[in-house]
């Protein structure tokens, strides 16, 4: 999985890695993955927001 800012820097994660994404950033998952995300509550929840408009199309 990778990712790439707003600056067009991008990082590439793997198994068992501690990473943390700021805000501006897109993400490339080339396999199935499983994610524990940590956020504060409100934060978390404009990001889930997000993530549900997108998927929804």
């Amino acid at each position: 999985m990778s990712t790439t800012d707003a600056h067009g820097v991008r990082e590439t994660v793997t198994a068992n890695d501690l990473f943390y994404w700021p805000p501006g950033h897109n993400v490339l998952v080339e396999a199935d993955a499983e994610l524990v995300m940590f956020s504060p509550q409100h934060e978390h929840t404009r990001v889930i927001d997000h993530l549900r408009a997108k998927v929804a199309g």
